[in-house]
């Protein structure tokens, strides 16, 4: 039997739990912490009603600072910087950074100091890591060695996999693209004042032209 793969997810907001969501019931996964800043009951409840992909059937139930499912027990851990939670009491495997929040290298690196094996963040970092991976493109580039690997979570990535075909039967010298994206959770639902005064309009109300990443 092999052994499986112990996951820890550091942060369970959007990604995280859409993480969970997919991998808890792959026998090949093995959940063993959740780190982040809201409270055991709070994330428990977003993660199984959750208001885009509806409710969870399956039985997962809150016991203290754990989350019971199935033949998982899924410590639930108080959020802080990479460096703060020893990994390497879990066994983890791979740390999956989905704060979105750490994106440099030396940040990323202490997950791997604090006893993980290694890294996934979900976004894009802003300097150099060990690989960053766009699924349909270059995963099969991935190799042993690679210990700090990026999935790229971004909308502007997924025009990667039109530009690999458009290129390949056509070729594509330069491009230029627009994304028209849905309200995220750090756009105000009413107007407010903000540094940035596009942004400091309603999210429901406008269509607010945005850089992207």
């Amino acid at each position: 039997m092999n052994k499986k793969i112990n996951i820890a997810l550091f942060g369970f907001g959007r990604i995280g739990r859409n993480i969970f969501r997919l991998g808890y019931t792959n026998p090949n996964l093995n959940f063993v912490a959740i780190s982040d800043l809201g409270h055991a009951e709070a994330l428990h409840y977003l993660l199984m009603r959750d208001s885009i992909h509806g409710s969870l059937d399956d039985e997962i139930k809150v016991d203290g600072n754990y989350f019971i499912s199935k033949d998982q027990n899924v410590r639930i851990l108080s959020g802080g910087k990479p460096g703060t939670i020893p990994w390497d009491t879990f066994d983890v495997d791979f740390v999956i950074d989905a704060t979105g929040k750490y994106l440099n290298k030396e940040e990323l690196e202490q997950h791997l100091n604090s006893g993980a094996k290694r890294v996934l963040v979900t976004r894009t970092p802003n300097d150099d890591i060990d690989r960053i991976v766009i699924p349909g493109i270059n995963e099969e580039t991935v190799n042993l060695n690679d210990k700090i690997i990026s999935a790229t979570s971004s909308t502007t990535q997924v025009l990667a996999l039109m530009l690999k075909i458009l290129d390949k039967n056509f070729s594509v010298n330069k491009a230029m693209m627009t994304t028209i994206h849905a309200y995220t959770a750090d756009q105000p639902l009413a107007d407010a004042v903000g540094i940035d005064l596009r942004r400091s309009r309603s999210a429901v109300e406008n269509i607010i032209p945005n850089t992207t990443g």
